[in-house]
């Protein structure tokens, strides 16, 4: 992944968290709004369930005051019901817009993470096959540098300290000339 990759990665990052504080600074300011709004009708509803009280005084009907209270309580529970279905819908919404961003995410970090693993797998297979390969022409040189006899020892009987000696002095060039290339 380029520099500029990175950097409009972290851009587009950027600008889907700033999206997302708006989006939440908004559903706040409309919570806000709504309670708002729900004070100042409560207080207009007492305020007229006042005036009535005052005007089926003057009437002096119980009866009717009755129903009013009636009625007015269905009301009310209908707009509380309403309110619930609306709160309701909001929470909806939110859960998949986040259940929507997760997935996006998800699917961006593993295509991140294939990219990588694209980027570095041929260079691993090629690591990998080559490998067996150098240890084999290592072994074949190591076992060219020593003497027949000393490497059946070995393969017999293992390295002894004397035997590691005698076969470092055997792999050991003698010095060169110094007008002979070496």
């Amino acid at each position: 992944m380029t520099r500029e990759e990175r950097k409009a990665r972290r851009l587009k990052e950027r600008e889907a968290k700033e999206r997302q504080k708006d989006e939440e600074r908004r559903l706040r300011e409309e919570e806000k709004n709504r309670e708002l709004a729900e004070r100042a009708a409560a207080k207009e509803r007492k305020e007229a369930e006042r005036a009535e009280r005052k005007a089926a005084k003057k009437r002096g009907g119980r009866r009717q005051r009755r129903e009013d209270k009636k009625a007015r309580r269905i009301e009310e529970r209908e707009a509380e019901e309403r309110q619930k279905d609306e709160e309701r819908r909001l929470r909806e919404e939110e859960k998949n817009r986040e259940l929507a961003e997760r997935a996006a995410a998800n699917e961006r970090k593993e295509a991140e993470g294939a990219e990588r693993k694209a980027a570095r797998g041929g260079r691993r297979l090629w690591a990998k096959k080559s490998e067996p390969a150098e240890n084999e022409k290592r072994r074949r040189q190591e076992r060219e540098r020593l003497d027949p006899d000393i490497v059946s020892r070995i393969k017999q009987y293992g390295a002894a300290q004397d035997e590691r000696r005698d076969a470092e002095a055997a792999t050991e060039l003698p010095p060169a000339e110094p007008n002979e290339p070496q």
